[in-house]
């Protein structure tokens, strides 16, 4: 029912549960960045042009989230049988694939009528916590048979790479996207007989798949 709520907040905070190593956030920089970014998404959504708002997502996601930490938390324990070079071909890969998940859903509706706001901020020594609710109501005003209630957020931040604040961790409901990633992706290694290199190809035949399936529904 609420699964464009759960992709507004899955595109803002696209990060991980995890142990962050990094430096925490004051709480007011903290809430700074938070009603920024939740007001630039905001806009981002509101864009008729799928390329336009794509590229800004894809922007906010490689600039706001950090990535190349995600990626090593969700490979977790399968790291240690990859050599060099299939660790670099699978940094690369989950890169493309972070950005091909939110392409598969039309971003069609009306973001403005999607409201945001911040419970509590909690500092600790090497991150700190945001809570928030995320309100649809007025878009789903009206709408037969929909029950409108708030969904609750939690996200973890450190100053990251350059200095930046990144967001490293996050709970949709108490359920942290990352655990059920990493769940994901152990089940897909052991298919394949805990063999990397069919793991890998597998995986970059789903995202050239997600890849193609968006250019040709906007017209690339």
């Amino acid at each position: 029912m609420f699964r464009f709520i759960k992709l507004f907040a899955f595109s803002l905070f696209l990060s991980f549960s995890a142990r962050a190593e990094g430096v925490a956030v004051p709480s007011s920089e903290a809430r700074l960045w938070a009603n920024s970014k939740g007001q630039e998404l905001i806009q981002t959504l509101s864009l008729a042009d799928p390329i336009e708002k794509y590229a800004k997502l894809d922007k906010m996601m490689t600039e706001d989230v950090n990535l190349d930490y995600i990626s090593k938390f969700v490979i977790g324990k399968y790291a240690r049988l990859m050599n060099a070079e299939q660790k670099e071909r699978y940094s690369k890969l989950f890169h493309r694939y972070v950005l091909s998940l939110y392409r598969q859903t039309k971003l069609s509706f009306d973001a403005s009528q999607i409201q945001f706001s911040i419970n509590n901020v909690t500092e600790y020594d090497k991150f700190t916590t945001i809570s928030c609710l995320v309100d649809a109501g007025k878009l789903l005003e009206g709408v037969k048979g929909v029950e409108v209630q708030k969904l609750p957020v939690k996200f973890k931040l450190i100053r990251g790479r350059n200095n930046r604040i990144q967001a490293v961790d996050v709970e949709i409901s108490e359920v942290s996207m990352v655990i059920e990633y990493r769940k994901r992706f152990y089940q897909m290694i052991k298919e394949d007989g805990e063999n990397i290199n069919w793991f890998l190809d597998k995986f970059d035949d789903k995202i050239r798949a997600n890849e193609e399936a968006f250019s040709k529904n906007a017209g690339i």
